[in-house]
């Protein structure tokens, strides 16, 4: 099964869902410090009180094999990295109920904040950047804005990195 996807015409379909990386609405340069984020413990984040952190937004789904493929990465990432440098955000794309959902994440150990709206592509943030398949990463930089998208493996890490590093750099010479 293939469909056009912007310049992108591969498609990889697994368990009958499309998981490839689409173009976003959030370019690289752009501010979505609006952008409100409600975790399944209640709490609501915005992307602008999360300034001077880097942050990775993973859009993901439970019935995604390539974003489930990327979980045990994601966990070493955040055990790795301090949380005032660093944080991961899950942004499920699920319509399971929120009961359902939050069982999995807890019986899969995953242990940074996950966003849930129960309304798939359609819900706020998926529409916010673009997303129209799975899965998509979007590396944010202490400043708030688009630094990469669409990243995995070990690319991923290297600009996860990079972007730390570059920040405690900028820190070092401007005390």
């Amino acid at each position: 099964m293939a469909r056009q996807i912007g310049r992108l015409t591969a498609v990889l379909v697994i368990a009958g869902a499309v998981c490839a990386p689409r173009p976003l609405a959030a370019q690289a340069g752009t501010d979505p410090a609006r952008a409100e984020l409600r975790t399944l413990d209640g709490r609501t984040l915005t992307l602008d009180s999360l300034r001077g952190r880097v942050v990775l937004l993973d859009f993901w789904a439970t019935w995604c094999a390539p974003c489930l493929a990327e979980m045990p990465r994601l966990k070493k990432l955040h055990a790795a990295y301090d949380r005032k440098d660093f944080v991961i955000i899950g942004i499920s794309l699920d319509t399971l109920d929120r009961r359902a959902f939050r069982s999995w994440v807890r019986r899969n150990g995953i242990e940074w904040p996950q966003v849930r709206d129960g309304r798939g592509y359609n819900g706020d943030l998926a529409r916010l950047f673009g997303v129209e398949t799975l899965p998509v990463t979007v590396l944010l930089g202490r400043d708030g804005r688009v630094a990469h998208r669409d990243l995995r493996g070990e690319r991923l890490e290297t600009a996860i990195a990079g972007e730390i590093t570059k920040s405690a750099a900028h820190k070092s010479q401007n005390p």
